[in-house]
């Protein structure tokens, strides 16, 4: 019971179409995986795209509003310089009027003694007078 070329034949081609269908599967599946891989990449890469163009706007969004915030402290600053100033010239003022309205403590002093010499020394001529305005009372009885 030899093999015949019919059954060699059959057992060429089946054995060709065994090979044949997995290459054929093998190639696709190596095409698939491409076009996975391709897709995928063309997907990170927008999304890659997308989110440097998020950080790029915030980045822009964000020297905005740091140099808005830095000019606003700037003007703080000078709000405040000038309103420093105002107080020390206000300040520079109620001295001036305390140091030409106030009196001195030695000169007070001094004021105090001369009122009470001098309330001294009107008391002593009141006394006088009184003495003298009695003596008359006494001569005229």
């Amino acid at each position: 019971m030899g093999v015949t070329g019919f059954q060699w034949a059959t057992l060429i081609l089946g054995i060709l179409g065994f090979l044949l269908t997995w290459t054929l599967v093998i190639v696709g599946a190596t095409r698939a995986v491409e076009n996975i891989k391709q897709d995928t990449t063309e997907k990170v890469a927008a999304a890659s795209k997308a989110l440097t163009a998020k950080l790029d706007a915030l980045r822009t969004d964000f020297s905005v509003e740091q140099r808005a915030q830095d000019h606003n402290f700037g003007e703080v600053g000078a709000a405040m310089r000038e309103y420093i100033s105002k107080v020390e010239r206000e300040m520079h003022e109620i001295e001036i009027w305390g140091r030409d309205n106030f009196v001195l403590k030695d000169d007070f002093v001094k004021a105090t003694d001369r009122l009470e010499d001098a309330i001294k020394g009107m008391a002593a001529d009141i006394k006088t007078d009184f003495r003298n305005l009695s003596n008359k009372i006494d001569a005229k009885h």
